[in-house]
């Protein structure tokens, strides 16, 4: 295990590397851009990461509340008028949200189920 002193002197070593790569007297449009994108890695890192983490609980949910229509359809031999009926009949605790500003849009027809943006 590393220690919070050791952990904060390779931080501060990575990010002196990384301020000074490439540096010399000529100057280069290029380097610009890839000191750049070499002192926002980590913030770009943690973007993508959160923008994953998101997408993942959208198609987790979209899977939960499809899982429960197919067991509906099986159970009761139709399909659901609503996903507030998969909550009463007990096939969900809840109807999850997919994501910030999204919401599902349930076709009772089909049982098909999207993510639209909320309105």
């Amino acid at each position: 295990m590393i220690s919070p002193r050791r952990r904060i002197a390779l931080v501060a070593a990575w990010f002196v590397l990384a301020a000074t790569a490439g540096c010399d007297n000529k100057a280069k449009p290029a380097a610009a851009a890839t000191n750049r994108s070499t002192l926002t890695a980590p913030l770009d890192y943690l973007a993508v990461q959160g923008q994953a983490k998101r997408h993942s609980e959208k198609v987790i949910s979209v899977a939960q509340v499809q899982s429960a229509i197919q067991q509906f359809q099986a159970m009761e031999e139709r399909l659901p008028k609503s996903l507030e009926e998969l909550v009463s009949q007990h096939y969900l605790g809840s109807v999850p949200t997919p994501g910030r500003g999204q919401k599902f849009l349930y076709d009772p027809q089909t049982g098909a189920i999207r993510v639209v943006a909320a309105q």
